[in-house]
């Protein structure tokens, strides 16, 4: 009884996700650079905060002698991760557009 119902439930799964596929086709290479667009957006969103917070704290005109190389090397980690953020998604979104229009079914 029981090895039954497993095996209706599995059965079950299995089609919904196959419905799921058929229906959003996320399977596909746009469907993937979709979401890596959209993924690349919100780190990149995440960064953006991160610099307008960096901006501000760095506002504080007091800075001690010892902390100064403290605040340039954060500040050129950040530019660093922001630039590579930027890349992946500006990349992302350009394949995403060229496959839209290039990959036909």
């Amino acid at each position: 009884m029981r090895h039954r119902w497993i095996h209706e439930i599995g059965m079950e799964i299995f089609w919904m996700k196959k419905e799921l596929i058929r229906r959003w086709r996320m399977d596909t290479p746009t469907g993937i650079m979709g979401i890596i667009a959209v993924t690349s957006g919100f780190v990149l969103l995440i960064f953006m905060v991160q610099g307008i917070a960096m901006v501000i704290r760095g506002a504080i005109p007091w800075v001690a002698g010892s902390k100064v190389s403290a605040l340039y090397w954060s500040s050129l980690g950040y530019a660093l991760k922001a630039t590579l953020a930027f890349l992946v998604f500006c990349t992302s979104i350009i394949v995403f557009i060229l496959l839209k229009i290039f990959y036909r079914r």
